[in-house]
């Protein structure tokens, strides 16, 4: 279905600890585990993979240590069949990010960046060619780096997907005109100042972000609530799809990689926002972040 698209994914690439209890400690409190375990993650090449189980063409441009972490993650992503060409790896430590998942699978998440922060934001130019489909980029690896892509590819005329995890402020004035920006609930308050508790906050939040970005969609990820999408003009909601939710990891980069592949394909937004849906729905329903990316078959079989 996506197989004729050429991706692009500029961010983060971490190995992952993973660590599950009933329920998660306050300060100075220890409790007992339940399960821990390690995986691929850091959601640029969650992302990057999400888009290549749905059988884009995909690059991926980040960098990782000279460290077995580092190899780790590179093997996989070709595993994956995403073309790792644009991964550095002299950086100074592979990036690592710690998951603790309570016992209703609702999850917390702390990020070191690592080789993450070092991406050198020069080399946007060189590392997005003129025939790309689409980019996709987060704010898991600095300002000015992220910045540099998302520039060059709105000048060349790509589809340029932002997703704005994780939540932080960011100077979103610095980058212009994106195709879709799309925060989560948290992230949408860090950037906005409004949390999207309701319709009318959603609205607000929204207007606001479009304004600041200048993007041609704000579409707005509002976990069990679905989506909503935001053109300037109105806002429409969008219900999601029954799930018995287990993990909540990569259940937002899954949304996003079928949000920006059925957009492409299409050019039909709000089919873009259903199929985002979609993918989240099966990602919630399984453990991990690279466990949990659906292909283009499960998606339909929804």
């Amino acid at each position: 279905m996506y197989s004729n698209i050429k991706a692009a994914v500029m961010g983060s690439i971490n190995m992952d600890i993973i660590l599950s209890a009933d329920r998660l400690p306050g300060v100075g409190e220890n409790v007992l585990g339940s399960t821990y375990s390690y995986a691929h993650g850091g959601k640029g090449a969650n992302q990057a993979i999400g888009l290549s189980r749905l059988g884009a063409k995909v690059q991926m441009i980040g960098k990782v240590g000279n460290d077995a972490n580092g190899e780790s993650l590179i093997n996989n992503l070709k595993k994956n069949k995403v073309d790792t060409s644009g991964v550095a790896t002299d950086g100074t430590s592979t990036g690592l990010a710690a998951i603790l998942i309570d016992g209703d699978g609702r999850n917390r998440i702390i990020v070191y960046e690592g080789a993450n922060s070092e991406i050198d934001p020069t080399l946007a130019e060189k590392n997005i060619p003129d025939d790309l489909g689409v980019l996709l980029v987060q704010f898991e690896t600095k300002e000015d780096a992220v910045c540099a892509y998302v520039n060059e590819a709105v000048k060349k005329g790509i589809t340029t997907v932002v997703d704005c995890g994780p939540a932080k402020s960011f100077n979103l004035e610095k980058m212009q005109g994106m195709t879709i920006l799309s925060p989560n609930e948290n992230e949408t308050e860090a950037l906005s100042g409004v949390f999207p508790s309701d319709e009318a906050s959603a609205l607000k939040a929204s207007e606001i972000l479009f304004l600041r970005s200048r993007a041609r969609y704000i579409v707005l990820k509002l976990g069990e609530r679905g989506c909503s999408l935001y053109d300037g003009k109105e806002i429409k909601f969008f219900a999601p799809y029954p799930a018995k939710v287990l993990d909540t990891t990569a259940a937002g980069d899954s949304f996003t990689a079928a949000l920006a592949l059925e957009y492409v394909r299409t050019g039909d937004i709000e089919k873009a926002c259903d199929m985002g849906n979609k993918a989240g729905s099966v990602a919630v329903s399984r453990i991990g972040a690279e466990n949990s990316m659906p292909t283009a078959d499960e998606i339909i079989k929804m």
